[in-house]
């Protein structure tokens, strides 16, 4: 989802990355599935890797040239 994101370069609905990630978002389970999508991009919300805007949707934090957390790939 992080490489997904950073290479859209924008926002994302969370119903296109779970599409995106191969997650079957057309079955009759559909809500299940965008849903588990949304809880781990929460996750990643919650760890300041992603940003959620507007209800939904989602974008890959900015990176803080200053930001050197331990074991971060990004910092």
């Amino acid at each position: 989802m992080l490489a997904l994101l950073a290479g859209a370069g924008r926002a994302m609905k969370v119903q296109d990355i779970a599409s995106a990630i191969g997650e079957d978002v057309l079955a009759t389970l559909k809500g299940r599935r965008v849903e588990t999508t949304r809880s781990r991009l929460m996750r990643l919300v919650k760890e300041g890797r992603v940003t959620e805007g507007p209800s939904a949707w989602f974008t890959i934090s900015p990176v803080d040239a200053g930001d050197e957390r331990q074991g971060d790939p990004r910092g």
